[in-house]
Formats: C-alpha cells, structure tokens, sequence
C-alpha cells in the first residue's frame, strides 16, 4: 500500500470514531439500537456466561495490560528490534490516551427504558478495555519477529474480541462503545504504520548518502 493509501485509511477510521462517537449522543434511533442490543447481549450477565466473561474482561485492566506491554517490549528488544518496541509503545499509549481523553471529553448519560435499572456510565465511549485489548494486539503484531506476525496477530484480534464483547456481556459498555474501542486502535496501528514507513525511508535515504 502506498503513503497516501495509508493515509487515507487513518483518515477513513479517524473519521468512523468521529461519526459512531455522533450517532450514539445525537442519533436517537442508533442510541435505542444501542440499548436494545446490549439489553439482549447482556440479559444473563449474572448467570454462567456473566461468570466466563467477568475474568475475561479482566484482561483490559490496566496491570495485565502493563505487563503484556513491558513483556511485548521484551520480546522486541530481545530481538534487537528497538523501533518495534517504540512502535509497539507509541501505539499502545497513543491509542489509550485518545480513548481517555474521548471518554472525558464525550461524557454524557445515554439513558434508555430498555435497560431497566441498570444503566451504563456515562463516560463510556469508546471502551478503554477495548482498546487496550485491540492496540494491545496490534502491538505484539510489531514487537514479534516478521514471520510470527500474522500468527499473532490473529490470536491477538480473536482475544481482544472477547474482551470486547465480554464488557458488553456484562453491561459495563454499550456494543458501539467496544467498536469505538476497535476503530481507536485500529486509527492508531495505520498512524503508527505511516510513521515506521516514514522513519525506514528516510534511515535508508540517509544511508544512502554516507
């Protein structure tokens, strides 16, 4: 993919996170569509399946995901891969404070009779657990040497989807909330992508000239 290919896809999920983060505070029928799904997904939340998702969802707190990241770094400077435990951490934080940040910045009740008593918070959007999950992922695809990538990656994606949707499960986020999760971390991986790309040309212009 060329540099304007790339910077089109950053473009294209920045924009996504932009127009889910709108539709969910202004548009009425997504924000019911919201509700009703989650009330769905989330009606056995204290039955068996509420007990399998509730350690699942563990796995996006801030200590597991510091020490998947400090072992992430590890692997990749055991490796003598310095800029892929910089890319890997850039990406990682990058996309944790920008979610912060919406969270803080978007706060608002979403309220809906659909949801009974049990409403969710209002600075929920996008999920921090799914981002953390899915930049997380999209990390350990850079900090692992080329040929275990996919691999990894795959893993990766299927473990931060359960993450993702075991906060739903469990009525701690709306559905739209862990997709904003997704398209935050994904943003992240194309802006780091584009930056790695940028810095590799200009060593090897460089190089070139000595």
């Amino acid at each position: 993919m060329t540099d304007a290919g790339r910077r089109l896809v950053a473009a294209f999920l920045a924009s996504a996170l932009a127009l889910l983060a709108w539709a969910v505070y202004h548009a009425d029928g997504v924000r019911h569509l919201d509700a009703r799904v989650l009330a769905h997904v989330s009606a056995n939340r204290f039955g068996r399946l509420g007990d399998l998702a509730g350690p699942v969802a563990d796995l996006g707190n801030p200590l597991p995901q510091v020490l998947l990241l400090l072992a992430g770094v590890a692997v990749a400077l055991r490796a003598g891969r310095r800029d892929a435990a910089l890319a890997g951490t850039v990406l990682v934080l990058g996309a944790d404070l920008t979610t912060f940040a919406l969270k803080h910045a978007l706060a608002a009740p979403r309220l809906d009779l659909v949801l009974g008593w049990y409403q969710v918070g209002e600075d929920s959007f996008p999920s921090g657990h799914a981002t953390a999950a899915f930049a997380m992922a999209a990390a350990w695809a850079i900090f692992v040497p080329p040929r275990w990538r996919w691999p990894v990656a795959a893993v990766g994606f299927v473990l931060a989807s359960l993450v993702a949707a075991s906060v739903v499960v469990l009525r701690y986020h709306f559905p739209s909330d862990a997709l904003g999760g997704l398209l935050a971390a994904l943003a992240w991986t194309a802006i780091v992508a584009l930056g790695c790309l940028s810095k590799a040309r200009w060593t090897a212009s460089y190089r070139g000239l000595t």
